[in-house]
């Protein structure tokens, strides 16, 4: 079976204090417009409880960064969201990676069991 490309993005918010609840709402609006998207396979929203101002989340896009950044990088949508959500967060890091190995789902097309 032919394995598709996908691409994973990570991105770890520093949220002022105060603002975390508000983060969320601009994090939940992106992510229901994203789920609607084709290309689009999952997100995960994480808290840090160690880190109390710190989201993380991660998502799966069918395709490749530059297929990504290609598609998803001029909808509307999302420079709205990376305006909005800048009065909430003091730092954010993004990273981008390439999954080359799952276990347990398949959503990737990388399980080899």
């Amino acid at each position: 079976m032919a394995q598709s490309a996908t691409t994973s993005l990570s991105l770890h918010y520093q949220v002022k204090p105060g603002q975390k609840e508000a983060l969320f709402v601009e994090i939940r609006g992106i992510l229901d417009r994203c789920a609607k998207e084709p290309e689009f396979i999952l997100a995960i929203v994480h808290e840090t409880p160690e880190r109390p101002n710190e989201f993380v989340f991660y998502e799966l896009w069918k395709g490749t960064r530059a297929e990504f950044d290609a598609v998803q990088g001029s909808k509307p949508y999302r420079k709205a969201y990376l305006e909005n959500s800048k009065k909430f967060v003091e730092k954010v890091a993004v990273e981008w990676n390439t999954p080359i190995f799952e276990r347990g789902t398949n959503l990737t097309g990388l399980n080899e069991s």
